[in-house]
């Protein structure tokens, strides 16, 4: 596997006290182990993965420095920013009837052939429905 587009929900939940999902633990040791991995991620990733960590402090959940280690921790995955044409993101949003933040995931996908990890049923649906591979949640 040369590159996986990782969305915020996956990326998260490597980072997050209490995601211990075997199946996401496996994808983020493949993350860090398989040589030659590229990280794709659409733009808009760091505004939700931080507006996640806020929420998750605002809700207390975790406290403020924990949201801080938790972005460090996420920035030394060297994510590779792929952009993205805002008219076929739209398209794309339409056509599967997601929200465009996560039409921008599945056409990161399409452009680069790559597979998407997410822990969201919705987009791992949407994503089956275009073709994509999805890892750790597989639609049933």
């Amino acid at each position: 596997m040369g590159s996986v587009v990782v969305d915020a929900s996956a990326a998260l939940s490597w980072v997050l006290p209490g995601e211990d999902d075997q199946r996401v633990v496996e994808l983020r040791d493949r993350a860090v182990h398989q040589p030659g991995m590229t990280l794709l991620v659409p733009p808009i990733f760091w505004y939700e993965v931080a507006n996640a960590l806020w929420v998750a402090v605002h809700r207390q959940r975790i406290p403020s420095d924990v949201a801080e280690e938790a972005l460090g921790v996420l920035l030394d995955f060297l994510f590779e920013e792929w952009d993205l044409d805002a008219t076929d993101c739209l398209r794309t949003a339409l056509r599967q009837d997601v929200c465009a933040y996560d039409a921008a995931y599945l056409q990161v996908a399409v452009d680069t052939g790559s597979a998407l990890w997410t822990t969201d049923r919705r987009l791992a649906m949407a994503g089956e429905q275009l073709g994509i591979e999805t890892e750790p949640h597989k639609p049933a």
